[in-house]
């Protein structure tokens, strides 16, 4: 009787233990189910084609344009005057002034453009000159020049500011130079001195010496022929009263 109660017992422990190890499957079960029925469903398909095709790494990138502009701000202050007659060719300048923070990595680019005329707002011409400012100014000023105007007409630099710079975004990304004019000037030789020109004074001092001389020698001979007629006078005197007197 001892023994079959223990074989009862440990029956029931093993019972029990099934169906809790049943209950916790079950339940790990209804768990995964209903995490995948939460989940999106998604199809897999294996159909692979494969393209190839170059490609390049820009240096410069879209959302770093704001980054590009140094704080810097040029503005014209003087360049080239060609009030009145100036001739061509001649060195054109330009100097801006700093107004804003040192040139470090913005670049500043200008162009010297033959224009056809100077109604404002100025429009692109013939580029003939183009280059890049220096970012080593003299203090706050930056000067660019170009040697290209060999010939009359209507010149002016175009400065373009930096991508980046505010006042690019807002369409205002060039500044126009004034308008410098040169014309085509024909410099005339210096005609050399005529040498017969010369002659006639040396000819006039020459004579005038000669006359001179003519002119005293006349006075000689009025003096010499008045002498004699005086003498002739005085004799003729002489010869009446001697026979007068005889």
């Amino acid at each position: 009787m001892i023994r079959l109660s223990r074989t009862r017992r440990c029956r029931k422990r093993d019972k029990k233990t099934v169906i809790g190890f049943q209950m916790m499957l079950i339940i790990y079960l209804l768990i995964g189910l209903a995490s995948q029925l939460n989940q999106h469903t998604t199809a897999s398909f294996h159909d692979v084609e494969k393209y190839s095709m170059p490609m390049k790494a820009s240096a410069v990138f879209d959302h770093a344009d704001d980054k590009q502009w140094d704080g810097s701000d040029l503005k014209l202050q003087k360049q080239t005057k060609t009030k009145g007659t100036v001739c061509a060719p001649l060195t054109l300048f330009a100097e801006f002034k700093n107004r804003g923070q040192k040139i470090t990595s913005s670049d500043w680019n200008w162009e010297l453009h033959k224009i056809e005329n100077s109604a404002k707002p100025l429009k692109d011409g013939v580029v003939i000159d183009k280059g890049a400012v220096s970012k080593e100014g003299t203090g706050r000023e930056y000067r660019i020049e170009s040697k290209r105007a060999v010939k009359g007409g209507l010149y002016a630099f175009k400065l373009i500011k930096p991508e980046g710079h505010p006042d690019y975004k807002r369409g205002k990304s060039v500044i126009w130079s004034k308008v410098m004019e040169l014309q085509d000037c024909k410099e005339e030789t210096p005609k050399p001195p005529k040498k017969a020109s010369s002659q006639p004074k040396q000819k006039e001092q020459t004579q005038a010496p000669q006359e001179s001389e003519q002119e005293q020698k006349i006075q000689k001979e009025t003096t010499d022929e008045s002498r004699s007629v005086n003498e002739e006078k005085s004799k003729e005197e002489h010869s009446l009263e001697s026979g007068e007197a005889s």
